[in-house]
C-alpha cells in the first residue's frame, strides 16, 4: 500500500490557483481549417484564445457518450508530430501534463519500471519499446508539467515553475518542453479546475496549453477527466470543453470519462474523489479483466493504445 499512501500525500497538497494576469490575442485563421482534399496538407495556423470569449452554446450539442474513446489521428495531428520531429523533438519521449491524476505512481510508472503484463494486449509492446528506447524513460520520468494541485492556469504561470530545474521566466509547461523535447504531450486537467475555475477560464487556459504545445512542435493528446461526484454539472461541462478544444484544434482525444462510465464508482475513489481506483493489489499495469475494472488500469491501457494510434499513423505516412 506504499504507493497509495504516497499518492494520497501528493494529492493532499494545497491546490494552486494561478492569477489571471495575462491574456493572448486571437488569431484570424481557424486551427482546424482543412485544405482541398487533393492538395498537399499544410499545418493550419494556431488560433490563440481570448479570455471571456467562451460561448456555452458552442458545447451544448456535444454528447460525451457518443465521442469515441480512442482517437483517430488526423492529417493535422500527423503534421504537428512530423514537423516536430524534423525540428528536433524526440520520438522516444512524451511528456505528462496534468495534476495529481497524472503526477502519481499509478500513471504509467510501473510500465517504465518493467512491472507490467500486457496479457491479450501484447501488440502494444512496440509502444513500450518506443518510449523506453533511449536514456530517457518516458514512462517513469518526472515531468515539470505535472504536479498535485496544478490546474490549467498554474501550468502556464511561471510562479509555479520549479526553480531547481526551470529557468527564470519559464512556466512549468515551457520548462518541461525545453528539458524533454517531447514529440507527444499527454494532457489531462479538470479534477481541480471544476472546483476553482469557471468554464470561460478553463476553456481559455486549456486552449493556451494546446496552442503552446503545437507551436513547440509537440503533438497534444488530450483526455477527458474522471467525474467529480461533488460537481457533476461542472464535470460534464468541462469535459465537453475538452472535447470542443480537441475538435477545434483537430488534435487527438482520449475520452476517458466515457471509458470509466460503466466501472464501479465510475473509476473514482468514493472516499477521496481526486483519486481514481486501483486494483486491490495495486498492479495497475497488469491488464487483466479484473484490473481493468479500476480507473488507473483503464487509463494506463488507453494511453498505450492512443500512443500506438500515433505510431501507426506516422508509420503509415512513412510507408
Amino acid at each position: 500500500m506504499f504507493k497509495k499512501a504516497f499518492y494520497a500525500a501528493g494529492c493532499a497538497a494545497l491546490l494552486l490557483i494561478a492569477a489571471l494576469a495575462w491574456t493572448m490575442s486571437a488569431g484570424s485563421t481557424p486551427a482546424a481549417a482543412q485544405g482541398d482534399a487533393t492538395e498537399e496538407p499544410t499545418l493550419a495556423p494556431v488560433v490563440d484564445p481570448v479570455l471571456g470569449e467562451f460561448d456555452p452554446a458552442s458545447v451544448e450539442s456535444i454528447d460525451l457518450a457518443e465521442i469515441p474513446i480512442l482517437p483517430e489521428i488526423s492529417a493535422q495531428a500527423r503534421l504537428v508530430y512530423e514537423q516536430g520531429i524534423a525540428a528536433g523533438m524526440n520520438p522516444a519521449v512524451f511528456s505528462k501534463v496534468g495534476d495529481c491524476m497524472t503526477d502519481t505512481p499509478f500513471f504509467l510508472i510501473d510500465i517504465g519500471d518493467g512491472n507490467y503484463d500486457l496479457g491479450e494486449y501484447e501488440d502494444l509492446q512496440p509502444v513500450i519499446d518506443q518510449y523506453t528506447s533511449s536514456d530517457i524513460n518516458a514512462f517513469n520520468r518526472k515531468s515539470q508539467a505535472a504536479a498535485g494541485g496544478f490546474n490549467t492556469a498554474s501550468i502556464v504561470d511561471s510562479m509555479w515553475a520549479n526553480p531547481e530545474f526551470c529557468d527564470s521566466g519559464e512556466t512549468p509547461l515551457s520548462c518541461e518542453f525545453r528539458i524533454a523535447q517531447p514529440s507527444v504531450a499527454l494532457i489531462m486537467f479538470g479534477t481541480n479546475d471544476v472546483q476553482y475555475l469557471d468554464a470561460s477560464q478553463f476553456d481559455f487556459f486549456l486552449r493556451s496549453i494546446v496552442a503552446e504545445t503545437i507551436r513547440n512542435g509537440t503533438l497534444p493528446v488530450l483526455s477527458t477527466f474522471p467525474t467529480r461526484p461533488e460537481f457533476p454539472e461542472q464535470t460534464e461541462l468541462f469535459n465537453k470543453i475538452v472535447v470542443k478544444v480537441a475538435q477545434d484544434y483537430d488534435m487527438p482525444l482520449i475520452n476517458l470519462s466515457r471509458a470509466l462510465a460503466d466501472l464501479p464508482d465510475e473509476g473514482v475513489d468514493p472516499v477521496d474523489t481526486t483519486h481514481m481506483t486501483t486494483p486491490e493489489d495495486e498492479q495497475v499495469a497488469h491488464f487483466t479483466d479484473e484490473a481493468l475494472q479500476s480507473g488507473f488500469s483503464t487509463r494506463n491501457l488507453l494511453t498505450l493504445e492512443a500512443l500506438d494510434a500515433v505510431m501507426q499513423a506516422v508509420s503509415a505516412d512513412e510507408g
